[in-house]
């Protein structure tokens, strides 16, 4: 923040950013004025050579290439990012469009993402971010150092490389989750205050922000490569007929085969769906969504019901146990405004002193060490981040997630989603998080 920084400060900032520009524009015009050299075929272990329009060979050393990949990293950092929406991820329907989508914005993602690590004070010092930090850093390069065709006829398979860099970061980036929550357990284990958790927070909420954006990129550009064109609905990971009644059915038989499997009394588990038709037409609930991330959200809500129901029901004296767990119930109902999902437990609630901590990142239930949710199978995987970054994806996509919490009783939980507009004007009724702003007002060096 320019007002944390002295005059002296401000002079450094500025020669920064006019060096990193220089050495950018430096870079394109190296890039520009190489015949057949794009960006993909600089090496990063030794030097580069490419034969230039009517120019001798041009050789670039290896440190000077990452003098130049790090001056499009400051540059990238310092872009202003406009939100990522939905429609625009539906605009890029084939391989081109979502190739060069995916090239353009992704490396300003990681840049910011970056340059957020460093914003943390001794960052350095620990592990889970000096390991984070490198995972982007690889990512961002691999991006700068692969280049799709600019071709608008380009194919799937002409695209193969490209396709293999993003297969590649999609599985490096899967621990990222769980080692953010682990990297902010031992921040908060080194001061307690409430300025601390707060910053923590916010911190958090914008990194998982930027992170959202590049998550949806990623699996889109996968979803429109593996397109076999089945289906008349779909538009790479948008569902422009997404039934949430069936999303949410999908999600109650995961939820209950997996604790069927590593519950010895998990098989009691029921686990209700309702979907009721659209108030106002009277039809099945279809509106234009990601079902994936509504599978992910509604599979962590019922996991937090079904756990606390099991063991609700556990605790209950054996003398007065019923033979089976109380039901879980999903509520499924609309209007032509926005669709509504309830999952109602009676998994006894949390108690009122703890009810403030349960957006907390650090705040979990489960007393499983991170590790565990290290494998990334879900984009919320990670001890305490359930619940605020499945908060975070509603949030993104135009909607809300809340809680009714009942002490001995149990918990409601509230999704409410907008009927998504994949118009192209200016009355688009798509909402979603700037991430640019996010970040940089989520940052202050000097309360982490």
């Amino acid at each position: 923040s320019s007002s944390h920084l002295g005059h002296s400060g401000k002079r450094q900032a500025a020669r920064t950013v006019m060096a990193a520009s220089s050495l950018t524009l430096a870079f394109g015009a190296a890039r520009m004025a190489c015949f057949g050299a794009p960006l993909g075929q600089l090496g990063r272990r030794g030097a580069m050579h490419a034969r230039c329009r009517g120019m001798a060979t041009v050789s670039v050393s290896a440190g000077r290439l990452e003098e130049f990949i790090n001056a499009e990293l400051s540059y990238l950092a310092m872009r202003q990012l406009p939100p990522l929406k939905l429609r625009h991820i539906v605009r890029a329907s084939t391989p081109a469009l979502v190739a060069q989508l995916v090239h353009h914005e992704m490396p300003a993602f990681f840049a910011s993402r970056i340059k957020h690590i460093e914003s943390v004070n001794g960052w350095a010092d620990l592990p889970e971010l000096v390991k984070i930090r490198e995972i982007f850093m690889e990512s961002f390069r691999a991006l700068r150092l692969k280049e799709p065709s600019a071709s608008p006829d380009v194919s799937a398979a002409e695209l193969a490389d490209f396709t293999k860099v993003l297969s590649e970061l999609r599985a490096r980036h899967k621990p990222i989750t769980a080692l953010v929550g682990e990297a902010m357990r031992k921040v908060q284990e080194q001061g307690e205050s409430g300025s601390q958790d707060f910053c923590l927070q916010a911190w958090a909420d914008g990194f998982f922000a930027s992170r959202i954006a590049t998550e949806m990129l990623s699996t889109h550009y996968v979803a429109i490569m593996e397109d076999s064109g089945a289906s008349s609905t779909s538009v790479g990971i948008v569902d422009t007929m997404c039934n949430p009644g069936l999303v949410c059915e999908e999600a109650a038989a995961q939820v209950k085969g997996f604790f069927a499997e590593r519950e010895p009394d998990g098989n009691l588990l029921r686990i209700t769906v309702q979907a009721n038709n659209c108030v106002d037409s009277q039809q099945p609930v279809a509106f234009s969504y990601i079902p994936r991330y509504l599978f992910y959200i509604v599979s962590e809500l019922l996991q937090n019901s079904a756990r606390a129901t099991l063991e609700a029901y556990r605790a209950t004296p054996a003398d007065g146990r019923p033979a089976e767990p109380a039901p879980i119930l999903v509520t499924v109902c609309a209007d032509q405004k926005q669709v509504a999902i309830r999952i109602s437990d009676h998994g006894g609630g949390v108690s009122f002193g703890n009810s403030e901590k349960i957006w907390s990142y650090q705040f979990s239930t489960s007393a499983q060490p991170f590790e565990v949710y290290a494998d990334g199978c879900s984009p919320l995987s990670g001890w305490g981040m359930g619940l605020p970054v499945s908060r975070l994806y509603a949030e993104y996509l135009g909607g809300k997630l809340e809680l009714m919490n009942m002490p001995g009783i149990g918990v409601d939980a509230y999704l409410f989603l907008k009927r998504i507009s994949l118009q192209t004007d200016g009355n688009t009724s798509v909402s979603s998080v700037s991430v640019d702003s996010s970040i940089s007002s989520f940052t202050n060096p000097k309360l982490l």
